[in-house]
């Protein structure tokens, strides 16, 4: 019980699996936000058994819905004193445009509002761990994303990379505000691209073209081992609000230092899930790419 524990959405296969194995076989308890399924409860019994840890347990959410997070929020809260580590790693492409039962076009639903829910909702339990760390993970696609404001999560012309562009735009937002606001505490927030690797993300699109795409990519536990890195080392103890490329730290990046930009996002998504600012109870004050 005394192990430092690290929570990680979507970490049933790929990348979020592969960080999963090498969390745990650094002696932390691990806890899986992932769907109520076989393949959960087999990833689960495979992290075990590769990591030579026992401490792996399962929490099932639906991350499209703000119930089930909201839900989940809570067990985890419940289950973990503190939490040390929150890796939110979840994330899907959409072929096709779809609307979550909460109104909002699946891909922000699942890759920007779910972290940005979930880690609000986890901060107090993340306020308890001797020094935190919130690892976002983005994409070097960010940098083709637009925000249009008057149509926030649901894009009048549906667009599947698109959508996971802004997606992406959008988690770096967050990574930017929420260093901002947590910069008194001893909880720090990172985005990070691990790299174009050879995962399950394009499962919507025929399976030739990701047998094909896959042969030519990295393996998922190459990108797990920079997510780590970030996770766990000490050069990064320091680091606060920055985007990290695979594992060098990029500040100088486009747009996403505007307030003009951040702060409407900021607020339009805080009226979405009609959660309070946390501004009254964080500081504001802190550089964005070191604490």
């Amino acid at each position: 019980m005394s192990k430092k524990v690290c929570v990680i959405t979507g970490c049933s296969d790929g990348i979020g699996k592969e960080t999963a194995v090498q969390m745990a076989s650094r002696g932390y308890r691990i806890g899986m936000v992932v769907r109520n399924s076989d393949k959960s409860r087999a990833a689960q019994k495979e992290i075990v058994e590769r990591a030579k840890n026992d401490a792996i347990e399962l929490f099932y959410a639906d991350l499209a819905s703000q119930t089930s997070v909201r839900d989940v929020a809570r067990q985890l809260c419940e289950a973990f004193p503190a939490i040390d580590i929150l890796i939110n790693n979840a994330g899907i492409v959409k072929r096709s445009e779809e609307i979550s039962d909460d109104g909002i076009e699946m891909t922000f639903a699942v890759n920007y509002i779910a972290p940005v829910l979930l880690t609000l909702l986890l901060l107090p339990t993340l306020e308890k761990s001797e020094a935190a760390r919130i690892i976002n993970l983005s994409s070097e696609l960010y940098q083709k994303g637009k925000i249009d404001m008057e149509n926030f999560l649901t894009p009048q012309k549906f667009n599947g990379d698109m959508a996971y562009a802004n997606s992406k735009l959008l988690l770096i937002h967050f990574t930017v505000v929420l260093a901002k606001k947590l910069s008194s505490k001893q909880i720090s927030v990172n985005a990070i691209h691990p790299g174009v690797l050879g995962t399950n993300a394009f499962r919507e699109y025929p399976r030739w073209f990701t047998a094909v795409l896959n042969l030519f990519l990295p393996k998922p536990a190459e990108g797990a081992t920079r997510v780590l890195k970030l996770a766990t080392a000490s050069e990064f103890e320091n680091v606060n609000g920055a985007y990290i490329s695979k594992t060098k730290i990029q500040n100088k990046l486009k747009r996403v230092f505007d307030p003009a930009q951040t702060i409407p996002i900021w607020e339009n998504t805080l009226k979405i899930l009609e959660i309070p600012d946390i501004a009254d109870d964080f500081s504001e004050d802190s550089e964005t790419s070191t604490r």
